[in-house]
């Protein structure tokens, strides 16, 4: 009897903790908590080659070289350079660079001999040069793709160069002082010095973590220029106002580096 009631004991011990505990289970939560995506701040430092499509008002240029009897200037200007630029980490996903461009368009024309002239050939070029310091802001919608808009700060120059020679010249003719250059043979080359502003957008695709292809849309605008000087020596007055570097212009880029 006694060694009944002790098992019986025994046994209620063992099950009270046991019912407590399966009560107990209904409060449990078996959902899993959302983890936190981590965002990674942009990081790039890229150098490469890019090729600059740009767009100017070359109206008043084409009505020179037409005076000259020349075909107009076409458009875009071709322009190369490169671009240097880095993450500067100090605010973030905001990036600096510097970039230098170069190209020019031209128009060609052989003249055959009029009268006493002596046929010649005639050649225009209307050169843009181009340097601007950026500063871009990433946003970056998915991996690897990220669409900086910026500004740039830009100084150069544009210059129009016209010169025409014979097909033939003896030496005697360009080292003698007084035949130096002689007719119909010349040269003139006018240059003013620009300041402008460039808002733009980048778009950058990271193919691998080392190289980074760009497309790119901006506007010229330029803001100051200097007087016009030929040859390096005479101040030219009455140079059109439209001859300007303002103007829409396009941008492709390969770059290589380190890209998040």
């Amino acid at each position: 009897m006694i060694r009944s009631m002790v098992i019986a004991f025994a046994s209620l011990c063992m099950l009270t903790p046991a019912l407590a505990q399966d009560d107990r289970l209904d409060e449990l939560s078996f959902d899993e908590e959302q983890l936190k995506e981590e965002v990674v701040p942009y990081f790039a430092i890229g150098v490469g080659p890019i090729f600059n499509f740009t767009l100017p008002s070359t109206t008043d240029v084409s009505a020179r070289a037409a005076a000259l009897g020349l075909s107009e200037m076409k458009t875009p200007i071709i322009q190369v350079g490169a671009e240097i630029f880095a993450a500067i980490g100090v605010v973030q996903n905001v990036r600096l660079g510097f970039s230098w461009v170069a190209g020019s368009s031209s128009a060609s024309k052989d003249i055959p001999a009029n009268g006493n002239a002596v046929a010649v050939k005639r050649t225009m070029n209307y050169g843009i040069t181009s340097r601007a310091f950026h500063l871009d802001y990433a946003i970056v919608p998915m991996k690897s793709l990220a669409i900086l808009p910026g500004v740039g700060l830009g100084w150069g120059e544009q210059s129009i160069e016209t010169y025409q020679s014979q097909s033939n010249l003896s030496w005697t003719d360009l080292t003698n002082e007084a035949t130096f250059a002689p007719a119909p043979n010349a040269f003139t080359r006018v240059q003013q010095n620009t300041l402008y502003v460039l808002p733009r957008v980048n778009l950058e695709y990271a193919v691998t973590p080392f190289l980074n292809l760009r497309a790119q849309a901006a506007y010229t605008l330029q803001v100051s220029g200097s007087d016009w000087i030929a040859n390096n020596n005479a101040t030219v007055a009455n140079v059109p106002t439209g001859i300007s570097v303002s103007g829409l212009s396009f941008q492709v880029g390969v770059l290589v580096g380190l890209f998040n």
